[in-house]
C-alpha cells in the first residue's frame, strides 16, 4: 500500500488568486476534515489514482491558482480512508503547510463515486512561471478509525458438513501481530467456497493477484486476493488470501450471513493454501488496522474464540 509519485509541471500563466484555500489540517473522524470545493479551484496541473481496487480508487490532485499550488486527495470508495502522506524533493515550491501526515478520506456516496476534497498541504511557488515538482508517498487502510464491533456470533465461513483447523489464531506467531492481531486462519485447500460469516455490504474486492510468498513484496496488500464487507457497525470484514479470479460478489451488493464470497486461495503474504478471516478497521496514522477479537457460533447456541489448532465442522 505505498505508492511514490513524481509531478512536474510548467506554468504557462500565473493569474492572481481568486480564492483562499482552506488550511492543510489533519482531520480524524471526530473532526470536519478541510473539504475543498472544485467550484473554487484553479486549474488542475497534476492527477493521480493510488490504492485502485474493485470498488474505488483514492485520487491527488494539484491546483494552481497564481501563485499557489493547492494538493487535495479525495477516496472514490464507499468506506472511508485514512491515508498517511508524504512529501520530499520539493523543486520551485515553498511548503505553506505540512509536508507529512494522516488524513480521512469521507466515503463517496456510491462505488466508484466522487468522495469530497480534502486539502493535504498547499505551496507558494519560489519561481513564478517556472516547472515545478514534488514527490509524493503515500500508504492507506479501508475504514472509519472510530468504528468499534457490536457482539455478534459469527458464523464459520465456509460450508455446511466442511471441516478445517485454525492454522492460525489470535496472536499467532507467524504473522498476526498488530494490525493481524485477531485474525484466524483456517486450513482450506484451494477452491474451498468463501461464505459470508455476518451480513453486509461488498466495499473492495481484488481478484488479479497471482502467487504468494513470505518475503517483503508479498505484503502488498495490491500482492493478494480479498473482499471486504462492510458491516452495519461500520467494521469490516476482512477475507484474504483468496484464488486468482476467484470472486463470486460484485461491489455493491448487499450479503447475507451464509451468501458465497469467493473461492479461498494462496496468494499474498502466505506460506500454504488457507483462509484469513479477521474483523478490523483503519488505525488513525493511515498504515496500522485496528484489528478485533470476535466469538464464532460453533454449534447451535455454543459461541466461543477460536482456538489455534483446534478443528471446527461447519454446522449452518
Amino acid at each position: 500500500m505505498r505508492w511514490w509519485l513524481v509531478c512536474t509541471c510548467v506554468v504557462a500563466c500565473t493569474p492572481q488568486p481568486t480564492a483562499e484555500y482552506p488550511g492543510p489540517t489533519y482531520a480524524p473522524p471526530s473532526m470536519a476534515p478541510a473539504m475543498y470545493s472544485a467550484t473554487e479551484a484553479g486549474t488542475v496541473v497534476d492527477r493521480k489514482t493510488d490504492f485502485a481496487f474493485d470498488g474505488g480508487r483514492i485520487e491527488i490532485e494539484m491546483r494552481l491558482d497564481g501563485n499557489r499550488v493547492v494538493e487535495v486527495a479525495r477516496s472514490r470508495y464507499a468506506v472511508p480512508i485514512v491515508m498517511q502522506w508524504s512529501v520530499g524533493e520539493l523543486v520551485n515550491l515553498e511548503p505553506i503547510g505540512p509536508v507529512s501526515g494522516a488524513i480521512y478520506l469521507p466515503a463517496a456516496d456510491k462505488p466508484n463515486g466522487v468522495g469530497g476534497a480534502v486539502v493535504l498541504t498547499s505551496y507558494a511557488l519560489r519561481i513564478p512561471d517556472a516547472a515545478f515538482n514534488r514527490k509524493l508517498r503515500t500508504h492507506a487502510r479501508f475504514g472509519d478509525p472510530q468504528a468499534r464491533p457490536e457482539p455478534y456470533p459469527y458464523r464459520l465461513p465456509y460450508q455446511a458438513g466442511k471441516t478445517f483447523t485454525v492454522l492460525q489464531g489470535f496472536h499467532g506467531q507467524f504473522s498476526h501481530r498488530g494490525s493481524n492481531e485477531y485474525a484466524v486462519d483456517f486450513d482450506c485447500p484451494v477452491a474451498t467456497s468463501v461464505l459470508a460469516a455476518r451480513p453486509g455490504v461488498v466495499v473492495a474486492a481484488n481478484a488479479a493477484a497471482q502467487g504468494s510468498g513470505t518475503t517483503s513484496e508479498f505484503l502488498d496488500y495490491a500482492r493478494t486476493n480479498f473482499v471486504l464487507i462492510l458491516h452495519d457497525d461500520g467494521t469490516l470484514g476482512e477475507y484474504m488470501h483468496l484464488a486468482p479470479s476467484g470472486v463470486r460478489v460484485s461491489i455493491g451488493q448487499r450479503v447475507e450471513r451464509g451468501d458465497e464470497l469467493a473461492l479461498s486461495g494462496n496468494t499474498g503474504y502466505s506460506s500454504t493454501p488457507h483462509l484469513h478471516f479477521q474483523v478490523m478497521t483503519a488505525g488513525s496514522d493511515g498504515l496500522s488496522a485496528l484489528s478485533f477479537p470476535f466469538e464464532l457460533a460453533v454449534a447451535p447456541n455454543q459461541v466461543e474464540a477460536p482456538v489455534q489448532g483446534r478443528a471446527y465442522p461447519s454446522w449452518e
